[in-house]
């Protein structure tokens, strides 16, 4: 717990005032496009900061029917900065304990996402996913840091329920 490996909660009333903008494009009954950004501004009334929430998101998201079997897709997105704490407990303080409290900016991160996949029938469909493309060493959370490179090869059958 003392070792940055675990969650706490902050309860606090936020207000939250968004901006949301988002435009789609089907260039076609085959390919489709959406990019989307969200700019939130938060005040709280006790805490210092509304800990781990960005105020800038920006997405983008393509899908191509290839044929009619074939299909494609790429996510790309970007979120921004945001303010977390760090609890350190003294190891040299038995009683009282020493606690220092710091505050850390988690740097904005960008990811990049892309899946194709082989539509054999109704309901078999084959996969291919690829995560974090550009392999980017972030932390989503402080202590959290997400996995490089990733892909997912797999299947799905849908049942008739």
């Amino acid at each position: 717990y003392t070792y940055g490996n675990s969650f706490g909660l902050a309860y606090d009333n936020v207000k939250t005032i968004s901006f949301f903008a988002e435009l789609k494009a089907d260039f076609s009954p085959s390919v489709s496009l959406a990019v989307n950004g969200t700019y939130n501004s938060y005040t709280t009334e006790v805490e210092a900061e509304a800990w781990n929430l960005p105020s800038i998101k920006i997405g983008a998201d393509l899908n191509v029917d290839i044929t009619q079997k074939w299909y494609a897709g790429a996510n790309v997105f970007f979120v921004g900065d945001r303010k977390d704490r760090t609890f350190e407990i003294s190891p040299a303080a038995v009683f009282p304990p020493i606690i220092n409290v710091e505050t850390v900016t988690l740097k904005s991160y960008f990811d990049a996402n892309a899946h194709v996949g082989y539509k054999y029938s109704e309901r078999l469909t084959g996969f291919l996913k690829l995560n974090n493309i550009a392999s980017q060493n972030y932390e989503r959370w402080l202590n959290y840091p997400v996995q490089g490179f990733q892909f997912l090869v797999g299947a799905s059958y849908k049942f008739n329920f």
